[in-house]
């Protein structure tokens, strides 16, 4: 959605059912799906949180997991998963706890919002 002031942008991201940001554009205001301001890695780091959370997090299971994780399923390099971590973090889709993370509730709403979107196109 794009608007002409920043007041619009900020009360259509308010009112958006999405996890959404704002960006200029061209001399315009866009809200856009939160999901397109991350890199790949961030992209694909979260999907495998929520794939963790959906296997061990809805059983009543342990669902934190180690950052080595994002190495061990090919998302980052040896090392730097904990960078991936501490990134998707940052962004508040992660939370940590001793050096372990699960999925935040603000990620997995995103990933959820994102599933449903796809399911309707």
């Amino acid at each position: 959605m794009i608007t002409p002031s920043l007041t619009a942008a900020l009360n259509h991201k308010n009112a958006s059912p999405f996890p959404a940001s704002i960006r200029i554009s061209g001399g315009q205001w866009q809200v856009i799906n939160k999901l397109q301001t991350m890199t790949e890695a961030q992209r694909a780091g979260l999907y495998v949180a929520y794939e963790w959370h959906r296997a061990y997090g809805r059983s009543g299971d342990d669902s934190l997991f180690h950052p080595i994780q994002f190495e061990i399923y090919g998302i980052q390099a040896k090392g730097k998963g904990p960078a991936l971590a501490s990134a998707l973090r940052q962004l508040g889709l992660l939370l940590c706890h001793n050096g372990r993370y699960r999925l935040s509730p603000a990620g997995l709403n995103l990933v959820k919002t994102v599933n449903i979107e796809n399911q309707e196109c």
